[in-house]
């Protein structure tokens, strides 16, 4: 479940904000976490509701043993409090524990945007002009108020470097020692180097000013609150760089219809600064076929995995349609390494095949 067995008595250093100035006992909050069987898991996390004496908090703490399918840079805990002075919207960090590693938010009363609005259904006009305000947030938060970048991450304004730190990944991923999941790989038809093409193609990309990006805007991290205002969770994947990444990533993430998408690009250029647009529109089509191909990489483990554990028929084929769909709509940035895509039912019997 990824709770530690035996809590230290000195758990870390509590964020700059108290719970509401209640006196809480962290580690407390944290076993009964650890105890409850039900919760919210992302990739990376667990986030349990618990009563503290001032009212609910989400207990955050990291799941063990998942595979790494992202690019990150700063611990979240200081992402949230470096923002909080800029991003209304972002959780409030009350605690932030290193022995054991564990976060405490403040809860946020609401509904999730996918349980208002699945893929394919049109978004309440609260969610559009939400995400509408946070490119401006995140485009006013200083460099100077964030943690410290390594010393070879790209320099403000390197974007083909930026770019070549989201392929470095892609390859990354693909290349890990692990012979079931090669097998996958090639039994689907995804190349050794599916980055070839788009790395001949990121001398390309426009130079300009780098931002704060939250770089995982989607359904599952917004929540429409009971005073109407949206807050967006999950700030682990928080990176400094191409602004129009963050664009691409998310409307990559939320499949939206064409009038949807215009709308949601439409206000990204007119909350964000000059200095973000120089030849945005053209870097937008880049970062949306990278982000195919990173989904073709990343969901062949995640599909192929829950393929393999899904006992029902139809649901296995339900999911081999999805990974074809994304092996589709990766196979055109392949290049001549691209081969067909197998049928959803030779997808669901390859995948078995080499997963069990």
């Amino acid at each position: 479940m990824g709770c530690a067995t035996e809590p230290g008595a000195r758990a870390g250093r509590r964020a700059p904000r108290p719970l509401g100035g209640v006196a809480m006992d962290p580690l407390a909050l944290y076993k009964e976490a650890c105890e409850q069987g039900a919760a919210l898991s992302g990739n990376y996390h667990r986030n349990i509701r618990v009563e503290a004496d001032s009212g609910p908090v989400v207990v955050r703490i990291r799941s063990g043993g998942t595979d790494a399918m992202d690019l990150t840079l700063w611990p979240e805990a200081q992402v949230l409090e470096a923002v909080g002075p800029w991003v209304a919207s972002a959780p409030r960090l009350l605690y932030a524990g290193t022995n054991p590693e564990f976060q405490i938010h403040g809860f946020v009363a609401g509904r999730r945007v996918d349980s208002l609005a699945p893929e394919g259904k049109p978004l309440p006009e609260t969610v559009v002009k939400g995400v509408e305000g946070l490119f401006g947030e995140l485009s006013r938060v200083p460099r100077s108020a964030l943690p410290a970048v390594p010393d070879d991450w790209p320099s403000d304004g390197d974007t083909r470097g930026f770019a070549g730190r989201l392929l470095d990944l892609v390859r990354t991923i693909r290349s890990r020692p692990d012979e079931r999941v090669e097998e996958t790989y090639r039994s689907l038809g995804v190349p050794e180097d599916p980055c070839r093409v788009l790395q001949d193609q990121v001398r390309e990309v426009t130079g300009r000013r780098f931002g704060l990006l939250h770089a995982d805007i989607h359904r599952q991290n917004m929540i429409v609150t009971e005073g109407g205002g949206l807050a967006f969770l999950d700030w682990e994947l928080a990176l400094w760089g191409d602004p129009v990444y963050e664009l691409a990533d998310h409307v990559h993430k939320m499949a939206y219809g064409a009038a949807e998408r215009r709308a949601v690009t439409q206000g990204w250029e007119r909350q964000t600064p000059d200095g973000y647009h120089h030849g945005w529109t053209a870097d937008l089509d880049y970062y949306l076929a990278y982000e195919a191909v990173k989904s073709a990489v990343v969901d062949t483990v995640r599909w192929g995995r829950r393929i393999a554990e899904e006992q029902d028929t139809a649901g296995r084929l339900e999911l081999a349609r999805q990974l074809a769909d994304k092996l589709s709509a990766a196979a055109p940035h392949w290049g001549s390494a691209a081969s067909a895509v197998p049928p959803p039912r030779e997808i669901e019997k390859l995948v078995r095949r080499w997963q069990t």
